[in-house]
């Protein structure tokens, strides 16, 4: 069986140690190719860029990583990397490692889960894989578990437009209990906006807040996370409210 063609990106950057270690992991799977934010692109959900060039930048890393460090966004990473940088179409793209879960409402903010969207869209199997942790570098269960993940995926595949959003619990692999197929949560968060005050006394503002998850079933991505599962959660972008579309042509017939 011919090795799947890896395509590794994430939103962290890639000088980050969470790609670095899916690099090391995914090494043994497959023939990967790095492309990634030359910089920290949490929080940019989908943004592509439209109004400045796009550059592109060779890098190496120790023990043979290589890579393409890009001056955009996750999305941008995906789809560079697929039209303009790749000789041969991807058979998996892979999002991550990232720090921090990406859970509920936080999907629509997360680089990592739209650089693997915009794999999906693009006609890939795609993956996001997070580490609930913003202060771990220990990634030993999270390659464990994103290699586990590919092997599925390369023996099953996915349906067209859908990704994985996996999510790895804090603890080594013995403490894990198992993988828990999830639904998206309705973990969200309560924003506050502290003011502060330059040396010119000029106004400005950090984003702070606290998370507020009050799902109850394990079957919710948050809460199976909080018992030690591994979430797997299918994720699709179609955004139309199916269940109010017939409902809402009768109102406007209403009228």
């Amino acid at each position: 069986m011919n090795k799947p063609r890896i395509l590794i990106t994430n939103d962290d950057g890639i000088y980050s140690k969470g790609i670095y270690a899916l690099w090391q992991a995914m090494n043994k799977l497959g023939h990967t190719f790095v492309v990634a934010p030359d910089n920290e692109q949490s929080a940019k959900s989908h943004s592509i860029t439209i109004n400045n060039p796009i550059r592109v930048q060779e890098i190496e890393r120790e023990n043979g990583f290589k890579g393409y460090a890009v001056s955009g966004t996750p999305a941008d990473c995906a789809k560079i990397a697929v039209r303009s940088l790749m000789i041969d179409y991807p058979d998996i793209l892979i999002s991550g490692i990232n720090q921090g879960a990406n859970l509920g409402t936080n999907l629509i903010y997360s680089g990592t889960v739209s650089a693997a969207a915009e794999g999906a869209m693009l006609g890939i199997s795609s993956i996001a894989i997070s580490l609930a942790s913003f202060k771990s570098d220990d990634y030993e269960t999270a390659k464990k578990v994103a290699t586990d993940v590919v092997k599925h995926v390369m023996k099953n595949n996915l349906p067209r437009g859908t990704l994985l959003n996996v999510n790895v619990p804090e603890c080594n692999e013995k403490m894990i209990n198992g993988f828990r197929i999830t639904r998206q949560g309705n973990q969200n968060f309560l924003d506050d906006f502290e003011e502060r005050h330059n040396p010119r006394q000029e106004t400005y503002y950090w984003i702070k807040g606290k998370v507020i998850d009050e799902d109850k079933s394990i079957d919710f991505d948050g809460k199976a996370l909080s018992e030690n599962y591994v979430s797997i959660t299918p994720v699709h972008y179609r955004l139309t409210n199916e269940s109010y579309l017939e409902e809402l042509k009768q109102q406007f017939l209403d009228e």
